[in-house]
């Protein structure tokens, strides 16, 4: 027998998706990372991380991809996922995620453990329990950038009006002159 964890994984999106997980509480988080990616058929091609949350799904103790030298915003070591194992984390009912992949894009899943349990030792994990809704493509999701354009009047600049009042002369000059530069 081995010792699994059994994780319902909502992607946060306007329509209704969700996949059940089951990976073993001696697997790591990047194993984990790469079956959620999997089932939701995402390319593996940016930066993740899970943080340990609270039933409000406030993000605590980060999971990252990938070492970046930094510290978590409370101080904390940020965990590795290729070092940490599932059941140094989750070892009960409950217990709740969230994964955050792509960091431009922003994809959001929302996790929770639907139980600890036992299972057969020849069974071949991580593996997809069941899928429910379509997922959307990678791609198909916006940034969220908001630019503030400011609108500027050529009137207000005063930089522009002596400029043109400079060109302005240089024309009455040619005039006069009759020259042509």
């Amino acid at each position: 027998m081995q010792k699994v964890v059994h994780f319902r994984i909502l992607l946060d999106h306007d329509n209704d998706v969700f996949r059940d997980i089951e990976i073993g509480v001696d697997q790591n988080f990047q194993q984990f990372h790469d079956i959620v990616l999997e089932a939701f058929a995402f390319e593996n091609t940016e930066m993740a991380s899970f943080y340990v949350s609270n039933e409000d799904w406030e993000k605590g103790q980060e999971i990252t991809l990938m070492d970046m030298g930094e510290r978590s915003e409370n101080g904390e070591t940020i965990l590795l996922m290729h070092e940490c194992k599932v059941g140094e984390v989750i070892y009960e009912q409950d217990q709740k995620l969230v994964y955050v992949f792509d960091f431009f894009l922003m994809w959001c899943f929302f996790i929770d453990v639907i139980e600890v349990k036992t299972v057969d030792k020849n069974i071949i994990l991580p593996r997809i329990l069941h899928a429910f809704g379509d997922a959307p493509e990678q791609s198909s999701k916006s940034p969220e950038l908001n630019f503030d354009i400011e609108t500027v009047s050529l009137a207000d600049d005063e930089e522009h009006d002596e400029f043109a009042d400079m060109f302005k002369l240089m024309d009455s000059d040619q005039e006069y002159s009759g020259e042509e530069y």
